[in-house]
């Protein structure tokens, strides 16, 4: 039989563990609660942090293609400013070097075409002079004089075509000319280029806006 301290006991004892199973009840349930606030948290974070991310990506995008487009647009603006530049400072610098042989050559042209018209001045006296006389010596001077004037108009034609005109000229003017040549070589390639160039552009604008 049971003594009555045991009696006693029994409840308190009772008592105690209900309390112990509340405080660990209690502990097992901040845990809980403190672990699930931590990975919302880690979550929530993590969300922005991606977030964040995607915007600093997009504003990096975005900041290398305006850059890249400016330059791409400066550069190309300053290079055809310096090609103008070049172009116009070698077409006056080629145009002061020949000035003077254009000049020499178009007085040498004159002096021709004065000393032909001089000659068609001659023959015409010649004719006037010998208009009734038909004998042998008369038909020998129209030959000749005619002959003459096809001579020298041959010779006027010839010096006023490319090949001959090089081949009379000195060594100097041979140099000037041939620059000149190249010059127009060079300028022509280089507006080629630009056309060319020009056209990539347009066609790679037509297929981005498409």
């Amino acid at each position: 039989m049971p003594s009555p301290d045991h009696k006693d006991l029994s409840p308190q004892i009772s008592g105690d563990f209900t309390d112990l199973e509340k405080e660990a009840l209690k502990e097992i349930s901040l845990d809980i609660i403190k672990s699930d606030l931590q990975q919302s948290l880690k979550k929530l974070h993590q969300g922005q942090m991606d977030e964040v991310a995607k915007k600093i990506s997009d504003i990096k995008e975005q900041c290398v293609k305006e850059i890249r487009e400016n330059l791409e647009k400066n550069v190309k603006t300053q290079l055809e400013t310096h090609f103008q530049k070049v172009v116009q400072s070698c077409q006056t610098d080629i145009s002061k070097a020949l000035s003077p042989f254009i000049k020499s050559a178009e007085q040498d042209i004159n002096s021709l075409n004065n000393a032909v018209s001089k000659a068609h001045s001659i023959c015409q006296s010649i004719q006037e002079k010998y208009a009734f006389r038909w004998d042998k010596p008369f038909f020998t001077i129209i030959i000749s004089t005619a002959m003459t004037g096809a001579f020298m108009s041959l010779i006027l034609f010839l010096m006023q075509t490319s090949p001959l005109a090089v081949f009379l000229m000195n060594t100097k003017t041979r140099e000037i000319y041939n620059a000149g040549v190249q010059k127009m070589e060079s300028d022509k390639r280089l507006q080629d280029y630009i056309n060319e160039k020009k056209a990539l552009e347009s066609s790679k604008k037509k297929k981005s806006s498409r």
